[in-house]
C-alpha cells in the first residue's frame, strides 16, 4: 500500500514536471513566432528560421495560431498552472470544472478576437485573430444573434469561465465597489464638514470659549456619577486633644492650578472621529453606528451600536486591530456598558489633558464626604472629579507596574488625609521596604513612628497593631458601643471620668484608660518585600487587621508592582474588596487584582482601574498627578503646625513569640530534667513520647538542658552524654 502511493506520487511529479517544460517551450514559441518561418501553412524561400525553437516552434506556433488565434497564448499558461499545481498537489487539481472553465475561456476569447479583428479582409497577423475556432464560433452568434447580442453573450460566457477556475464572485466584487465608493462620499463629506467650520472659526471675531464643547453638555455625555464618586456619607467627630492648639490644615494654595493649555475638540472633529471608527469596524465586517461620544481629559468613549446578528465577542476582540487602525496606543473596549445595548470603545486622546491634586480635592466629589478619612482618587473618562472614602472601603489594595503612576497615587492619598485631618484625628503607620516613596513624610506629626524601612521592624509593628486593635475592642466593649465613631461621640458628650488613684490588685492587669481615639492608616509600599522576609506573620497580621480592625478605626492600604498570587494570597485578596489596577504587563496579573481583564490595556501615568467595595463594578479613573515640590510645601506646612509624637515600641524590633518562648522557663522543664537525669535518656522524642507535648516544646527543653549543662552536645547518630548523675536518695 505504501509502495503505491510512492508511486502514484512520483507519477504526479513526473507529469508535473512535463507539463511545465512543454508550457515554457510553448510560450518561447507562440512569442517569438514570425509569419515568414516555413511552417504548415507558410511557403517561405528564407531557409533560416526565426523561432526561439527552431523548426519545431515555428511549426508549432502555426497550427496553434490557425486553430485558435490570440486564444493560443492560453495554451502554455494553463499548461505551466498546472504542471506547478500536479508537482505541489497531486492529481487533485485536475477537475471537470476547472477543465470547463478553461474551455469557455479559450473558445470566446477565440470568437471575440475574431469579431473585432478577423474576418475576410483583415491584414491582421494569425496570431491576433480568432483562428478556425473562432471563425466557426463567430459565424454562428453574428447569424442567430448579431453582433450586440452576440458580445453580450460571449462577456457572460467569459466571466462563467472565470468564476470556474477561480474565487471570483460578482457579488463581493459589487459589495466592495459600493464599500469604496461609500467611504470617498463620506470621506469628501466629512473634509467638507472641517472646512466649512473652520472657515467659520476664522470668521468668528472672538476667540472660541474654553469651555466643554456642545457635545459635552449633552445628557448624553453627562450620565449620572458613579457611585464611586458620592459615597455615603459619614459623620465627622472632631477629636479634642490638649495638645492640638491652633492647628490648621493645609491651604490649596500650596499646590500647583492647571496650565489650562489643552486643546478640546470641536463637535464637527468629534463627528469626523466617529465616522471614521465606524469604518474601520466595518473593514472587520462589525456593522453597526457610533450612537454618542463622551470626551474625556484623557481617553473618549464612543458608544457603539452593534447591527443585529453581532456578537459581542467579535468586538472585544478587536482592540488591538483597532488600536493599529486607528493609530492609538491602546484601545479598551467595555461590552456591553451597563443598562444599555451598546459597546464602550475607549480610545486615548491626542492631546492629553492634566489632572492635578488641587482640582479633586477643590472639587464637591471630595467635600460632600463626610469622613476624615476621604481619599482624592483623579477624574473618571467623562471628566468628573472622584473621590472616594476609605472609612467604608474599609481597606484598599493598590497594584501596577514599574511607572505606571503608583507612587503618585500613593502620594495624592497620603496629602488627602493630610488635608482633611489634624493629627489628633488620623495617624499613619508608614511601611517603606524600597526607602524610597514615603521618605519625605518622616517627621509630619500625622505618624505614630517614624517611616518604618526595615521588613523584620515591619513585622513586628504590623503585630502590634495587631494588639492595638485588641486593646480598642476591649474600650469598645467597656462602653457598649459597636464602632469607633459611636464611642468617640459617647466619650464626647458624656463628662470625663475622675482620676482613679487605687493602685491595681497584686498580678492583675491594669485598667483600661479610656480617651479619644484616633483613625490609624496603615500604608505599605511594597508589600513583596515583606512576603519574602515574613511571609507567614505577615499575611497572619494583615489577614487579622483586615477582618477585625474596620470597627476599631484602623484601616490598611497596600501597595505592590508584583501582582502574583504568592504575593496577593487568596486570603488576603478575600479581605480587600476595594481595589486599584494600574497598567500592568499581562492579562494573568490583572485577573489577580481585579478578577477581570482590562488592566494590561491601560495607558501608564495614573490611569487605573477602580474596583469598589459592594458594588462590585470597575471605573476607568485618571489618577490626580501631584509633585515632589507640591509634596514638600505640604509637609513644611504641617511639621511647623506640630511635632510627632511616636510610640516608641512600633520602632523597636520585638522578639517574634518563638524567640520570647525561647528565653522563658518552661513549666514543664524541672520535670523534664528529672526524667532524663533518671532514666538516662536524653532526646526530644523521648521527653516528647513520655510527657506528652509537642515536638517543639521538646526540642527547646533538650535545648535548655544542653545549655544548663545537664546533658552533653549532640554528636551524630550516638545519644546524648548524661553529665549529671542521678542523687542516690
Amino acid at each position: 500500500m505504501a509502495s503505491n502511493k510512492s508511486h502514484n506520487g512520483y507519477t504526479d511529479e513526473m507529469i508535473g514536471i512535463l507539463l511545465i517544460v512543454l508550457g515554457l517551450l510553448l510560450g518561447i514559441s507562440l512569442l517569438t513566432y514570425h509569419p515568414d518561418d516555413l511552417s504548415f501553412s507558410t511557403a517561405s524561400s528564407h531557409p533560416q528560421i526565426q523561432n526561439a525553437i527552431g523548426r519545431v516552434g515555428a511549426n508549432l506556433s502555426d497550427l496553434f495560431f490557425q486553430l485558435f488565434g490570440i486564444s493560443s497564448y492560453l495554451f502554455p499558461v494553463f499548461s505551466t498552472i498546472l504542471g506547478v499545481r500536479f508537482f505541489r498537489e497531486g492529481r487533485g487539481p485536475l477537475t471537470r470544472r476547472g477543465l470547463a472553465g478553461s474551455a469557455l475561456l479559450l473558445l470566446t476569447l477565440s470568437s471575440f478576437a475574431e469579431m473585432e479583428w478577423g474576418g475576410p479582409t483583415s491584414m491582421a497577423s494569425p496570431n491576433f485573430r480568432g483562428g478556425i475556432v473562432g471563425r466557426m464560433l463567430s459565424r454562428f452568434f453574428l447569424d442567430y444573434f448579431a453582433s450586440i447580442g452576440s458580445h453580450i453573450i460571449l462577456l457572460f460566457l467569459f466571466l462563467l469561465g472565470w468564476m470556474l477556475i477561480s474565487p471570483f464572485s460578482p457579488r463581493a466584487a459589487v459589495s466592495r465597489l459600493q464599500e469604496r465608493f461609500s467611504e470617498l462620499r463620506q470621506s469628501i463629506l466629512e473634509q467638507i464638514v472641517i472646512r466649512k467650520s473652520k472657515k467659520k472659526r476664522r470668521a468668528a471675531a472672538p476667540p472660541a470659549p474654553t469651555s466643554e464643547p456642545e457635545i459635552a453638555r449633552t445628557p448624553a455625555v453627562e450620565p449620572s456619577a458613579p457611585k464611586i464618586t458620592i459615597p455615603p456619607q459619614q459623620e465627622a467627630f472632631p477629636f479634642a486633644r490638649p495638645d492640638e492648639g491652633d492647628y490648621r490644615l493645609p491651604p490649596l494654595s500650596l499646590l500647583s492650578d492647571p496650565s489650562g493649555t489643552g486643546k478640546r475638540m470641536t463637535e464637527e472633529e468629534w463627528v469626523a472621529q466617529s465616522r471614521i471608527l465606524e469604518r474601520k469596524l466595518l473593514d472587520f465586517d462589525v456593522e453597526g453606528k457610533v450612537t454618542q461620544v463622551h470626551p474625556g481629559p484623557v481617553v473618549t468613549m464612543f458608544e457603539f451600536e452593534p447591527a443585529p446578528g453581532i456578537k459581542l465577542n467579535r468586538i472585544t476582540n478587536l482592540a488591538d486591530d483597532l488600536a493599529l487602525a486607528m493609530k492609538a496606543m491602546q484601545v479598551r473596549i467595555v461590552a456591553p456598558l451597563p443598562g444599555k445595548s451598546t459597546v464602550g470603545i475607549e480610545i486615548p486622546n491626542v492631546v492629553r489633558e492634566e489632572v492635578l491634586l488641587k482640582e479633586v480635592l477643590s472639587s464637591p466629589s471630595y467635600n460632600q464626604i463626610g469622613s476624615k478619612l476621604r481619599l482624592a482618587l483623579g477624574k473618571d473618562i467623562f471628566g468628573n472629579s472622584v473621590s472616594a472614602d476609605l472609612a467604608t472601603m474599609p481597606h484598599l489594595l493598590i497594584a501596577g507596574s514599574t511607572g505606571s503612576g503608583k507612587s503618585v497615587g500613593l502620594n495624592g492619598m497620603i496629602l488627602s488625609l493630610l488635608y482633611s485631618a489634624t493629627p489628633a484625628e488620623v495617624k499613619m503607620l508608614m511601611i517603606d521596604p524600597k526607602m524610597l516613596e514615603f521618605s519625605l513624610y518622616d517627621g509630619i506629626p500625622h505618624l505614630v513612628a517614624p517611616v518604618i524601612v526595615r521588613a523584620k521592624a515591619a513585622s513586628d509593628a504590623l503585630r502590634k497593631m495587631v494588639a492595638e486593635m485588641q486593646r480598642r475592642y476591649q474600650l469598645l466593649a467597656e462602653k457598649g458601643v459597636r464602632n469607633i465613631e459611636a464611642y468617640n461621640k459617647l466619650l464626647k458628650s458624656s463628662p470625663p471620668p475622675p482620676p482613679k488613684t487605687e493602685e491595681p490588685p497584686p498580678g492583675g492587669k491594669p485598667p483600661l484608660e479610656h480617651g479619644p481615639l484616633p483613625y490609624i492608616v496603615i500604608l505599605i509600599d511594597e508589600l513583596a518585600d515583606l512576603m519574602m522576609v515574613a511571609p507567614r506573620d505577615v499575611e497572619d497580621s494583615i489577614t487579622r487587621l483586615a477582618q477585625m480592625a474596620r470597627a476599631a478605626g484602623i484601616h490598611l492600604v497596600l501597595a505592590t508592582q508584583r501582582p502574583s498570587v504568592d504575593v496577593i494570597t487568596g486570603v488576603i485578596k478575600a479581605n480587600f474588596p476595594a481595589r486599584i489596577a494600574y497598567c500592568v504587563s499581562s492579562k494573568i496579573d490583572s485577573r489577580t487584582i481585579l478578577d477581570a481583564n482590562g488592566a494590561e490595556q491601560l495607558l501608564g501615568k495614573g490611569d487605573m482601574l477602580y474596583l469598589s467595595a459592594g458594588t462590585g463594578k470597575i471605573a476607568r479613573i485618571h489618577g490626580a498627578y501631584v509633585s515632589e515640590e507640591e509634596i514638600k510645601k505640604v509637609t513644611t506646612f504641617v511639621k511647623e503646625q506640630a511635632s510627632p509624637h511616636y510610640e516608641t515600641s512600633l520602632s523597636e524590633e520585638a522578639p517574634s513569640p518563638e524567640e520570647a518562648s525561647s528565653n522563658e522557663r518552661d513549666d514543664l522543664y524541672e520535670q523534664a530534667r528529672e526524667l532524663v537525669i533518671t532514666t538516662g535518656q536524653a532526646s526530644a522524642s523521648f521527653i516528647q513520647r513520655r510527657m506528652r507535648v509537642g515536638y517543639p516544646r521538646a526540642a527547646r527543653m533538650i535545648e535548655m538542658m544542653e545549655e544548663d549543662g545537664v546533658i552533653g552536645p549532640a554528636s551524630g547518630g550516638k545519644p546524648r552524654e548524661i553529665l549529671v548523675k542521678k542523687d542516690p536518695t
